[in-house]
């Protein structure tokens, strides 16, 4: 008989784990054996803190309730994996392969997934407070009702994702890749989206509103998004992207537009006044705000140097 510890809830001293019961970290590799042991005694929490597991092979997916707080999983393929209601406070999944993984309910706070390969996954309810999630691929993710205030996402992509009433309030994500995202509901409260893609999402939807005043969106790119009504007096909306945007009604009274695009953006009664706009480069008719120059890539490399220094080190 496999009987190995007895039931307990997570556990960490100030968030930093320390030590792993040697038995459990010994079953993690032994699939069949690991198995049976979760399947005979699902009230033990397998206890696998502070353990470097990086590079190894497991066919095993059952990983509900684990504690591998201040753990590192480099590398590894957990693909479909379910670590549903996890502990992983702290651990370190760089790299790891995540793809169509389960974290509903997981407590993921200070997590590392750097570069790691999470398309599809599902952390609805999961607590991601000041995640490190740098060019992390979360492609149609499901992050529903998930906690990721003052995450770092920059660079991440999340296309498509699943965001209804996550807070994100605080949350780094700038050069990310957020197309489509549904934000229904989300608290964006001083959400940093310099310079990321927001096109087609229903950032009105969110929480706060049509009130976008609180959010950094420098350079970001709102084409095609539904921005009508929106307040955003005197923000910095300098260099984005508002290709078919819809900002019928909006009012930008004092913002500074310079250099943004326009093509077929809708500003029928929209608030200019005060607004640092190049007037000089764009055209009205009937409605519709367009730029007389396209922007090339090379253009925004060109424009990213300047003046933007600070901007970047800040990000």
């Amino acid at each position: 008989m496999i009987l190995l510890g007895e039931e307990h809830s997570c556990v960490c001293m100030k968030g930093v784990p320390i030590m792993a019961n040697p038995e459990h970290v010994r079953l993690f590799f032994e699939d069949k054996l690991w198995d049976e042991w979760r399947e005979s005694y699902p009230h033990i929490v397998p206890d696998l803190r502070a353990t470097d597991f990086s590079g190894g092979e497991t066919s095993t997916r059952e990983f509900q309730r684990v504690n591998g707080s201040g753990s590192t999983f480099h590398y590894m393929d957990l693909t479909l994996a379910n670590f549903d209601e996890a502990c992983l406070v702290g651990a370190s999944l760089s790299c790891a392969f995540l793809a169509e993984s389960s974290f509903v309910g997981a407590d993921l706070r200070g997590v590392d997934l750097f570069d790691g390969m999470c398309s599809c996954v599902n952390m609805s309810s999961a607590n991601l407070q000041g995640a490190f999630l740098v060019r992390t691929i979360m492609n149609d993710a499901k992050l529903c009702a998930a906690d990721l205030r003052k995450a770092t996402l920059r660079k991440a992509s999340l296309e498509r994702s699943d965001l209804r009433g996550a807070n994100l309030a605080g949350i780094h994500a700038s050069e990310c890749m957020m197309y489509d995202v549904n934000f229904a509901g989300a608290d964006l409260t001083g959400a940093d989206f310099r310079w990321t893609s927001l096109s087609r999402t229903n950032i009105v939807e969110a929480r706060n509103g049509l009130d976008l005043t609180h959010l950094k969106l420098r350079g970001a790119y709102l084409s095609e998004t539904n921005l009508r009504g929106a307040l955003m007096r005197e923000m910095d909306l300098r260099k984005v992207d508002f290709q078919q945007a819809d900002l019928r009604g909006a009012d930008l009274r004092g913002a500074n537009l310079t250099k943004a695009f326009f093509d077929q953006t809708m500003v029928e009664d929209t608030l200019f006044d005060g607004a640092l706009v190049d007037w000089d480069q764009v055209t009205l008719s009937n409605g519709l705000l367009t730029s007389k120059h396209k922007i090339y890539s090379e253009d925004w490399v060109k424009w990213d140097n300047e003046h933007d220094k600070e901007e970047w080190e800040e990000a």
